[in-house]
C-alpha cells in the first residue's frame, strides 16, 4: 500500500506528492498518458487533444490535468472514466506518431483538435508554440518563415476538410493570426487579448540592431507610436536555458541594461507587465488605458 506521500494517478499507479506537486500540468499530462497507456490504447486510438499537446511538449495553459484524452476510431466497450476522457472519430494511422513509446495525434492533427476544442487562450498558446519548435531557431534568434508556412498550411487543410465540425469557426480565427514568434503563453494571451481590445496590431519580436553589432528581440512593438511592451512572465527568472546560469538578480539587471539601451537608441517608451496584470481581460484593459494603449 503506498504511503501517504505518494499521489494515485490511476488503480495501481502512484506517484511522489513532493514530485507530483514540483511539475506544471504538461508533465502531470505525460504522467497520467504513461499511466494510462499500457492498458488502454491499441490499434485505432491514440491520446489526443490536450494531452497529446502535451507529450509534444507544448505548453498546457489553463487546463485540467487529471483527465487524459484519447480518440478512438471505433466504438469503444469502456465507457469514459476518472481519468480517461474517450472521443470517437476518425483516425487514419498517418495521424498518429510514437512519442515515448505512446501512440499520439501528429503535431498538426493535434493543433487542429484542440484550436476546435479548447478556449481560444489555451488554444493559441499551443498553435503559437507549434509553430514556436518548428520554425524558431534559439541559436541565431531568427523564425523560419517558410517552416513556419508550411505547417500553417497543413492544419490549414484539415480546416478546409472539417468545414461545418464542431469549433471550425474558431479554429479559422485562431489559425489566422497564431504566430511562433511568441516566446512564452504571457505573450500570446497579451496578443490575443490586445486584439480583442482594439489595441493596434504589433510587430512580435521587433529587432533593434545596436552600433556595436549586437541586437535585442523586442516582445512586442510599435514603431509608429514609437513604443514596446515586454511580458516578464516567472519564466524568464526560473527557466534555466533562459537564465544561462544567472541569477534572477542578475536577470532583472541585464533586462533592465538592455531596455536602457533600446530607449537611449530609439527613444521609444517600454512598458512591462506579466500575469498579475492579466486576472481576466477587463483588469487588463483597465491596465492598458492606464498606459495609454487603450
Amino acid at each position: 500500500m503506498p504511503q501517504e506521500d505518494h499521489t494515485r494517478l490511476r488503480p495501481g499507479a502512484y506517484v511522489r506528492t513532493s514530485e507530483w506537486d514540483a511539475v506544471f500540468a504538461e508533465e502531470r499530462l505525460r504522467a497520467r498518458a504513461r499511466a494510462v497507456a499500457g492498458r488502454v490504447t491499441a490499434p485505432g486510438s491514440a491520446f489526443c487533444r490536450m494531452t497529446a499537446a502535451a507529450c509534444h511538449r507544448l505548453p498546457v495553459y489553463r487546463w485540467r490535468s487529471d483527465r487524459v484524452d484519447m480518440v478512438c476510431a471505433r466504438p469503444h466497450t469502456r465507457r469514459n472514466g476518472r481519468d480517461v476522457l474517450r472521443h470517437q472519430e476518425p483516425l487514419p494511422e498517418q495521424d498518429v506518431v510514437l512519442i515515448d513509446g505512446i501512440r499520439v495525434t501528429s503535431l498538426d492533427r493535434t493543433v487542429y483538435d484542440v484550436i476546435r476544442t479548447a478556449s481560444m487562450e489555451t488554444a493559441l498558446v499551443v498553435y503559437d508554440a507549434a509553430l514556436r519548435k518548428l520554425a524558431w531557431n534559439e541559436a541565431t534568434r531568427s523564425y523560419d518563415g517558410a517552416k513556419a508556412a508550411e505547417f500553417r498550411a497543413l492544419v490549414g487543410a484539415r480546416i478546409i476538410r472539417g468545414a461545418g465540425a464542431r469549433g471550425i469557426r474558431r479554429a479559422r480565427f485562431l489559425a489566422g493570426i497564431a504566430d511562433g514568434r511568441a516566446q512564452l503563453p504571457g505573450e500570446t494571451i497579451t496578443r490575443l487579448w490586445m486584439r480583442q481590445l482594439g489595441v493596434p496590431e504589433p510587430e512580435l519580436q521587433y529587432r533593434i540592431d545596436f552600433p556595436d553589432g549586437t541586437f535585442a528581440l523586442l516582445d512586442l512593438a510599435w514603431p509608429a507610436l514609437g513604443r514596446w511592451v515586454e511580458f516578464d512572465g516567472a519564466f524568464k527568472l526560473t527557466d534555466e536555458d533562459v537564465m544561462g546560469g544567472r541569477t534572477a538578480a542578475e536577470v532583472s539587471a541585464d533586462q533592465q541594461k538592455r531596455e536602457d539601451r533600446v530607449r537611449r537608441l530609439t527613444g521609444w517608451r517600454c512598458d512591462r507587465h506579466g500575469f498579475e496584470r492579466m486576472p481576466s481581460i477587463d483588469a487588463f484593459a483597465d491596465y492598458l488605458r492606464s498606459i495609454g494603449l487603450l
